[in-house]
């Protein structure tokens, strides 16, 4: 949701990359929801982990390049998938 974070969103979307928004919000989270609608994210692209580790979705959805601000989590899907996991802090 940083300004950085929007702009390299909205680059890889013009660019014809698919994304995804991989989130350990839970289910149906509206905030998630209505900023996914808002840069042009598809419904069926935004996934709810309910607080569990992003690398399983990752790994069963065979994503190559994931974004993340937690390094717990990029290690775990550095460790656990094929997907280049970077850490980013803004």
């Amino acid at each position: 949701t940083t300004d950085q974070g929007q702009a390299l969103l909205k680059r890889k979307i013009t660019e014809g990359y698919p994304v995804y928004i991989i989130t350990a919000r839970r289910e149906g989270d509206e905030t998630v929801l209505n900023f996914a609608r808002e840069h042009g994210v598809l419904r069926d692209h935004v996934y709810f982990t309910g607080g569990e580790d992003k690398w399983k979705t990752i790994k069963r959805l065979g994503i190559r390049k994931h974004y993340d601000n937690n390094k717990e989590q990029v290690d775990k899907i550095n460790a656990n998938t094929d997907c280049e996991a970077v850490l980013v802090d803004w």
